[in-house]
């Protein structure tokens, strides 16, 4: 069986990058860099399977690491604390501490390559209280005198782990935080729903490293524990639960029960066809109905929902919780710290403000708002996103590179999105650009309830019977997906609520374009 090959960074004080060299097992270091930038460049030429960070693991970000698990490297890190261990873990890396040998750091590398045959062992990690924290290498049996045969013990003590006072109703294991718990994964071959040819036998040959291996995987490998509630797994039935449970939220608050999570995106093509006006009182309307909400304002080309509200808000707290998230140190409490509460007349919600200039849009990188749109969707009953125009996704930039993307933050929010709002102004511009634009969107939202909003609806631009007249041309040039909703045309009242900075349920709760925003909440379940 061929060695599997490990870029490096700096050795241990205990000398195990230069003993591992020597050891001649099944791990095999074929380049020790300087520094992060040489292995980052080694990884992506395809040199090593995993890179092994013993030193400068503070300098690792959520990025980084995302940027070489696109490669197929997965990292293996050294953490000078069990603070700095918890943080690696949290952006997807595996953390070793303590004193760390040549063995225990073959065992942490071959449990890496073993996980990346199982998606669902590793990927983003969202950053767990202390005490819930992930072992640590010394409590892993890896560098601390364990025995094999203790390794095995553990490893196949693991799927008894979860006994039938830790599952769900619906037999989903649960963790301490709610969430769905971590899958066991005492051996590869023994997973339910897979099937691995040869890994039992390849664990076998491998005798102690291998059983060492397997056993490590099951401790060391972060889980996704992306929130609290196991609607938020995507699959292909957790939309339409989640749409039973949204459009039934009178029948479960009537239970006492919490109404499902979900995630709402707030789009619409170039132009001003009105996505913030409705962003923002959408989620008014959410608030007026006892849900917790949370608005985040993801445009990265002309943020306004501060200016919408009437905030002078310069700290643009969304970039904010993308860096804390880039660091993995984003939790819930730390996100709950960053957002801004919104009070208004009939409730609240909370905010995190937009970019205040757009030529920040590097800020919002794609695995740091992937990471805060989790949080926040466990933060919050509802979460709406307001996003920009743009689905470019720069694929000739990023062709032989991991390259940040220009419009990184709408495509991770669509792509999160269980309901979608395309908006688009019912004008002869605004409908061919509404047209042209939901052509591309299916590609960054596959299987998105997508929801079409005409807005400012007039005869002026329409004619007689706008609403008619917009539906028989909708059907004859537009695409199949019907236009689920029509947002009168009211000038003054949109301006007035953009002078005072109010929503439109304070100024005038009666008016045609409040109610039909109000209808969006209200309509069934498609």
């Amino acid at each position: 069986m061929n060695p599997v090959t490990v870029v490096s960074v700096g050795d241990t004080p205990e000398q195990a990058i230069a003993a591992l060299e020597r050891l001649r097992g099944p791990v095999s270091v074929v380049r020790r860099c300087p520094e992060l930038t040489g292995l980052l460049a080694a990884c992506q030429s395809g040199l090593a399977r995993v890179a092994v960070v013993a030193e400068s693991a503070d300098e690792l970000t959520a990025t980084l690491v995302d940027r070489l698990t696109a490669v197929g490297v997965s990292v293996v890190a050294v953490a000078g604390s069990a603070d700095e261990a918890v943080r690696l873990r949290g952006i997807g890396a595996i953390a070793l501490t303590g004193r760390v040998s040549a063995e225990s750091l073959s065992d942490a590398v071959l449990a890496a390559v073993h996980a990346r045959k199982f998606p669902g062992t590793s990927g983003f990690g969202t950053v767990a209280p202390a005490a819930e924290a992930m072992p640590h290498a010394d409590d892993a049996g890896t560098g601390s005198g364990a025995t094999a045969a203790d390794a095995g013990d553990d490893a196949r003590g693991v799927a008894a782990a979860a006994g039938p006072g830790t599952r769900d109703d619906d037999g989903t294991a649960k963790s301490e935080r709610g969430g769905p718990a971590p899958k066991p994964q005492a051996n590869p071959a023994e997973l339910p729903g897979r099937t691995h040819h040869g890994a039992k036998a390849s664990v076998e040959n491998r005798g102690t490293a291998g059983a060492r291996a397997v056993a490590t995987l099951t401790r060391l490998i972060p889980h996704r524990n992306s929130g609290p509630s196991a609607t938020q797994q995507r699959g292909p039935f957790s939309r339409q639960r989640q749409g039973k449970a949204t459009g039934s939220a009178g029948a479960n608050s009537a239970a006492g029960e919490r109404p499902a999570p979900q995630t709402v995106a707030v789009w619409g093509p170039v132009g001003s066809p009105g996505r913030t006006l409705l962003a923002v009182n959408l989620a008014a309307e959410y608030a007026v109905q006892g849900r917790s909400v949370m608005v985040i304002d993801a445009d990265s080309y002309g943020a306004s929902v501060a200016a919408t509200l009437g905030l002078l808000d310069e700290a643009a707290s969304f970039a904010q919780a993308c860096r804390i998230a880039d660091q993995g140190t984003l939790s819930r409490a730390e996100l709950a710290r960053v957002a801004t509460e919104v009070v208004f007349s009939a409730g609240t919600f909370t905010l995190l403000t937009g970019l205040t200039r757009p030529d920040r849009w590097p800020e919002l990188r794609a695995a740091a708002v992937e990471r805060v749109l989790r949080t926040a969707a466990s933060l919050a009953d509802v979460v709406v996103i307001d996003c920009g125009f743009s689905l470019e996704s720069d694929e000739e930039l990023s062709y032989d590179t991991v390259a940040p993307r220009r419009n990184a933050a709408t495509l991770s929010a669509l792509a999160a999105a269980d309901v979608i709002y395309a908006v688009g102004s019912a004008d002869a511009i605004g409908i061919p650009r509404l047209v042209r634009a939901l052509a591309e969107l299916p590609e960054a939202c596959v299987g998105t309830d997508v929801r079409i909003v005409l807005n400012k609806v007039r005869r002026k631009a329409v004619g007689g019977s706008p609403a008619k007249g917009l539906k028989e041309a909708w059907e004859r040039f537009g695409p199949e997906a019907p236009i689920s909703h029509f947002l009168p045309w009211d000038p003054d009242l949109a301006d007035k609520a953009l002078l005072e900075g109010r929503l439109l349920l304070e100024i005038a709760p009666d008016a045609p374009l409040r109610k039909a925003v109000r209808e969006l909440l209200c309509a069934p379940v498609q």
